[in-house]
């Protein structure tokens, strides 16, 4: 600190020197501005100087705080009683004060519910050692609120006058003596409560010395705090000291604390503790006492091992009941304080890890479930098919996967709305789960497909009897909200006797329903090997879909609409066909799904209703006729649902010239059934553009006899599956009477599919249909063959039955 003042001085003795020099040309020159500027530059300077000498001042202030603190750190720290914790204060104050000098105080310790000087008389300065006493009893009321307080050094009573000391003198007033006085208290564990003081450190002197000092006295009186604290637990009153510091610790405590002896017997609990043992009283009861009957002997034995083990082991987690009969759950910690003087015992926390571990249930729940229907999903699906497996090899039985698809549930959600589709997912799994044993699982793996694990099967007929069962379930109708519904199942099978290669059985059983989907539906298939060259050949075939309708490498065919009465022909029907140089020739059923799914049906449909105009233009200007001639072209859902569509048709009939009379779409009722405002516009503004309008294969789908009134239809076609059963079954003849009856009552025209003998012909006939299609009128032809049908106006001769 020294080497500081001498910079100062050297700085000071520098900046005088330039300053005379200054000072001495000014007189020489007789120049005041020159006297002036000199005079300026004294003063700053030595202002400046003054700081920095204040700077160094209080560096050494600092400096000599920091050994204050040092020292009584370490004096503090070494003390083993309490009259060397006393000393240790007296060296700190009287170090702080500095050499030659004493900083009055004084270190008083809590007893009996009052305060006593600590350590021997000789450690009290002698002109407080006669008023201890009656300023500790003045003090003392004022340490409530454990914070640091500047009060009045004189002892007074609570009225104001003059306190007496325990020798029944009055101490008088010494106006040479401070007259202030700092009070520290010395507090376990930071608590502010007067039942929790150890003892106080008071420091005299004047107001402003006591505040430049407090926040190294506070420093100060907190390793003494320390200090006092450790030396105290060895005394007789460790152990009440400990209990009350453990109090005074976990009061507040959201966790559970109880301090157990070995026996089992709680010597201390926190007041949260009744949270999950009830209201008994917890301290000098044992742990046996206050658990739940049917938990009593987990918990017992749970903390016998933590006993044995000495503490300190990993958490376990006790499950019990609460007592409003709630189940909660604790993670419990042990740490053995046994050879602690002030402790002597196990301490076990318990933290409430109820709503944690529900969480992460629920989480866990819905990470491998499906949230609409409750069942596992594919994740969960596949997992527990690996581990079937592995027990299968094990016992040497038979593992199955059994795919299920609901028929036409898109139907169901179009036709009646979402929420009931939800309904009906919901229902279908509770049959499914009903279905199912113990050991099998069902679980839902996307939109209306479902899965089931059939388990320790003898054999796959046993999968396949079970696969029968889940088909004939899903015959019976399913009670919602709005009513029955019926909705049929189709399945897929696959068996640990095809793979036993969990990601190959879920392939497979998904081929094996593609299979049946494309056999048709209602009924169940088996996987076999030709299935996975199908899969191949589907990705063949949607390669060359690509090309073929780049290069519109296409064809249609023509069947007559013919007038069942007269064999005359009315229109033709405009089928699509694929020629293929290596395949032959495919037909629809085999590329028209691929061609929705991969969205070429657009283009596709277009190219079709171009050439259908154009041929029926060619015809009708080749062989005039009296009768008009009309084309019929089918149309998919995906293909009307494209915003352009009615411009498309638009175009096209005016780019060709022909009547829009003369063309007949062809729709599907899952298009009709749809409830779309854009839908019914379209619908209506191709009646005013005078195209006509019919319902492709009415009866199979969800008819309804709302939209046969409230769209624009002309002609309703009757499936070919009622024509086929017409002369054999009443209830077929009797759904399709009804049919002409009710497009009689509205005005439309009727049409029957798949005429193949005379007697249905003749039947419908009977019955009022007026016109037919079908292999006994008329074969699909090429464009020639169907154009020299028009000129001869009537169906060549009738054909056998049979394709």
């Amino acid at each position: 600190m020294a080497a500081g003042y001498a910079i100062v001085m050297a700085l000071l003795l520098a900046s005088l020197a330039a300053l005379c020099v200054l000072a001495i040309q000014s007189i020489n020159s007789h120049h005041a501005d020159v006297s002036l500027v000199a005079a300026f530059s004294a003063a700053v300077c030595l202002v400046v100087i003054w700081l920095l000498a204040d700077l160094v001042a209080s560096q050494q202030r600092a400096l000599r705080r920091e050994r204050v603190l040092r020292s009584a750190v370490k004096s503090l720290a070494s003390a083993g009683s309490e009259a060397e914790v006393a000393a240790g204060v007296a060296a700190a104050m009287a170090t702080l004060a500095g050499a030659g000098c004493q900083q009055d105080s004084l270190l008083a310790v809590s007893e009996r519910g009052s305060l006593r000087p600590a350590g021997p008389r000789d450690h009290a300065p002698p002109a407080r050692w006669e008023e201890s006493h009656a300023l500790l009893r003045t003090w003392l009321p004022q340490l409530c609120d454990g914070e640091p307080r500047l009060v009045d050094g004189t002892p007074q009573t609570a009225d104001g006058h003059l306190a007496a000391t325990d020798a029944g003198q009055v101490v008088p007033r010494d106006p040479g003596r401070a007259e202030r006085v700092m009070l520290f208290p010395l507090v376990p564990g930071g608590r502010a409560e007067r039942d929790h003081l150890i003892g106080v450190l008071a420091v005299f002197g004047s107001e402003q010395h006591l505040a430049g000092l407090r926040t190294t006295l506070e420093t100060v009186a907190g390793q003494t705090g320390l200090a006092l604290t450790r030396v105290m637990s060895p005394n007789g009153s460790s152990r009440s000291y400990g209990e009350a510091y453990f109090r005074a610790l976990v009061q507040d405590s959201a966790d559970v604390v109880l301090v157990i002896e070995d026996s089992g017997k709680i010597r201390q609990a926190t007041p949260s503790a009744a949270g999950f043992f009830g209201d008994t009283p917890m301290e000098g009861a044992y742990l046996a006492d206050i658990t739940a009957p049917g938990e009593r002997d987990e918990v017992v034995r749970s903390f016998t091992r933590m006993r044995d083990r000495g503490g300190d082991t990993k958490p376990v987690v006790w499950r019990m009941t609460r007592p409003d009969g709630s189940a909660a759950e604790a993670e419990v910690r042990c740490r053995d304080l046994r050879d602690n003087p002030a402790v002597g015992a196990l301490v076990l926390t318990l933290h409430d890890v109820t709503e944690q571990h529900m969480l992460e249930r629920e989480l866990k729940h819905r990470a491998f479930h499906d949230s609409l229907t409750g069942l596992p999903n594919r994740l969960l699906f596949t997992d527990r098919i690996g581990h079937a497996l592995a027990r299968a090899r094990r016992n040497g039985t038979t593992v199955g996967v059994i795919f299920v698809d609901l028929d036409d549930f898109k139907m169901v959600n179009e036709t009646m709305g979402h929420g009931i589709g939800d309904e009906l997912l919901v229902a279908a799994a509770a049959r499914l789960h009903d279905l199912v044993r113990e050991s099998d699982t069902a679980a839902r793996l996307g939109a209306d497909e479902f899965g089931l694990l059939v388990e320790a099967a003898s054999d796959s007929a046993a999968v396949e009897t079970f696969a029968e069962r889940v088909v004939c379930a899903f015959g019976e109708p399913f009670t919602l909200s709005s009513g029955s519904v019926i909705t049929t199942a189709t399945v897929g099978i696959a068996t640990t006797e095809d793979s036993t290669d969990a990601g190959d059985l879920v392939r497979h059983a998904d081929l094996a329903l593609y299979a049946a989907k494309a056999a048709g539906k209602r009924q169940w298939r088996h996987y076999q090997p030709v299935l996975s060259v199908g899969v191949a050949k589907r990705w063949e075939l949607q390669a060359a879909i690509d090309d073929a309708v780049k290069e519109s490498a296409f064809t249609l065919v023509y069947q007559p609409i013919v007038k069942l009465a007269t064999g005359e022909v009315a229109g033709f029907e405009a089928l699509l066909r694929w020629p293929h140089p290596r395949w032959g020739m495919i037909h629809p059923d085999q590329f028209i799904a691929l061609a929705e799914e991969t969205g070429h049906i657009v283009p596709l449909g277009t190219w079709v209703l171009e050439r259908a105009v154009s041929d029926i233009l060619a015809w009708q200007q080749r062989a005039p006729r009296r009768a008009p001639l009309y084309v019929s072209v089918n149309v998919s859902a995906r293909q009307f649902a494209n915003p352009g569509f009615v411009g498309e048709v638009r175009r096209v009939l005016a780019a060709s010239g022909l009547a829009p009379s003369a063309l007949l779409l062809e729709l599907t009722e899952s298009v009709l059934l749809r409830r779309d405002d854009r839908i019914r516009s379209d619908l209506m503004e191709l009646k005013r553009t005078g195209v006509r309008l019919a319902i492709d294969d009415f009866g199979t789908g969800y008819s309804s006899l709302g939209y046969l009134r409230e769209l624009p239809i002309d002609v309703l076609k009757i499936d070919k599956s009622f024509v086929e059963g017409i002369a054999l079954s009443e209830q077929r003849r009797a759904i399709v009477d009804v049919i002409i009856h009710i497009a009689r009552a509205l005005g439309l025209t009727v049409m029957a599919e798949g005429i193949e003998s005379e007697v249905q012909r003749d039947l419908l006939v009977s019955l009022g249909c007026a016109y037919g299609q079908g292999y006994l009128l008329e074969r699909p032809v090429a464009a020639d063959d169907a154009e020299a049908l028009v000129r001869d106006g009537l169906v060549r001769e009738l054909r056998p039955t049979g394709r």
